[in-house]
């Protein structure tokens, strides 16, 4: 037998799909969020040069990287922290240690890159471009 998908319908309505335990919401991605704005794999036409990185090339890349925004999911470790550093049970951390509570849109793997240099000599590094991307933290 074929469904309607009436609960479907009203999970894209109201931002909530279907749960195993019906007191739990799930969150479903509104269709008003942009794309572009969430984490994931971007890409620009660069020269080498403009890498930054030293080599003297007029080749043209692609660089791919990740950027976007993050849901800020606040887990049960997030607030003890908290409430352990605004107590002072805990020392602050020293601007070496920085502490950040919320996701970054980071790579979760990476590809190589080669290219020519204007000396016709051929340049692999490793792990340069971002092959994959999602909120980590």
């Amino acid at each position: 037998p074929v469904e309607t998908g009436s609960e479907d319908s009203q999970a894209e309505a109201s931002g909530v799909g279907p749960s195993p335990n019906p007191n739990i919401p799930i969150p479903v991605r509104s269709r008003r969020s942009t794309v572009d704005s969430q984490c994931g794999l971007r890409s620009i036409l660069l020269q080498v040069r403009d890498l930054g990185l030293g080599y003297d090339s007029d080749e043209t890349v692609l660089f791919k990287y990740c950027s976007g925004t993050c849901p800020r999911v606040r887990s049960n470790h997030d607030l003890t922290l908290t409430n352990l550093l605004l107590s002072g049970m805990l020392p602050h951390s020293t601007p070496e240690e920085l502490w950040h509570n919320t996701p970054c849109c980071r790579p979760t793997h990476h590809e190589d890159m080669a290219f020519l240099d204007n000396s016709h000599r051929w340049h692999k590094l490793e792990k340069l471009l971002a092959a994959g991307c999602s909120c980590v933290g």
